[in-house]
This record gives C-alpha cells, sequence and structure tokens, in this order.
C-alpha cells in the first residue's frame, strides 16, 4: 500500500493551471501521461448499461462526483500518481509514490523545491483541511455481496 501526500506552495498561493501544472511535472518526471477520470454521471450511464441498480443516497452522490486531471508516470524502480483535481487554478497536487530509489527521492525533492512547499501525508496538512470543499462526502462506504465493508 502506498502513502499518498498532498504538496502546496509554502505561501499558500495556487500552483498555477492545468496546463502550468502539467509543464511542471513534464519538466520534472519525463513520459508522464495525464488524463481525466471518468465522473460520475458518466459511471451512473455505464452503470445503467450495464444492468447495475444502485441505492438512490448512493446515486445521488455519484452525480455530483467531478471528473478528476490526473497523470502517472513510471520509472524503473519506481512509479508516480498525481492528481490535480478538477478546477483551475490549481490549489494542491495529490502526490502517490510508489517504490523506493534514490531516483524517486531526487525528483520528489526537485518538485518539492519547485512547488517551495513540503510533501505531506494526505490529511496532515492544516491548510487543506478541506481540499474539496465544494464536494459532498459519502456517509458511509456500501460493499457490494462479493466486498467487505470499508
Amino acid at each position: 500500500m502506498a502513502t499518498e501526500f498532498s504538496l502546496r506552495r509554502g505561501d499558500g498561493a495556487p500552483l498555477g493551471t492545468f496546463e502550468q501544472v502539467q509543464a511542471l511535472l513534464r519538466r520534472l518526471f519525463p513520459g508522464v501521461e495525464f488524463f481525466w477520470t471518468t465522473s460520475g454521471p458518466e459511471k451512473l450511464r455505464l452503470a445503467a448499461e450495464r444492468g447495475v441498480e444502485l441505492p438512490e443516497h448512493i446515486r445521488r452522490w455519484i452525480e455530483t462526483l467531478p471528473s478528476l486531471l490526473e497523470g502517472f508516470v513510471e520509472g524503473d524502480d519506481f512509479s508516480v500518481a498525481f492528481g490535480l483535481g478538477h478546477e483551475e487554478p490549481v490549489r494542491f497536487l495529490c502526490v502517490e509514490p510508489h517504490g523506493v530509489s534514490p531516483e524517486l527521492d531526487r525528483l520528489l525533492s526537485a518538485l518539492e523545491s519547485e512547488v517551495g512547499g513540503e510533501l505531506m501525508v494526505w490529511g496532515s496538512d492544516p491548510g487543506l483541511s478541506d481540499p474539496y470543499p465544494n464536494q459532498p462526502e459519502l456517509p458511509f462506504f456500501v460493499a457490494g455481496p462479493d466486498e467487505p465493508n470499508g
């Protein structure tokens, strides 16, 4: 299991536009690829096409989920997933490194230096007490019949 980190500027200013943040990541992590995740409404459409019926409270929550801009890069001994969010300006990055290598350490240090901030374990940054203020939370996790709860 990997640890997720948040990274924001030390002065609290936004990191920039999607284009600016992607350019920064491409400069430090050549080969990073960016993509948009499936939005909640699109997930509901796909579920309906497959005959999946969801409880109403889950359906209402899923309807609110935006498509998120994410990135992924692989090195020889590591990979990193990046989350840029769904709106500009990008306030912070979600960074999920996998692997242990001097190259990964060097790249993450360079990223911190470029941003002027420090990677913090997700949820521990007091400046990000509510990283997605307009996103409703699911009140509880409902597992499928073959899945354990939470």
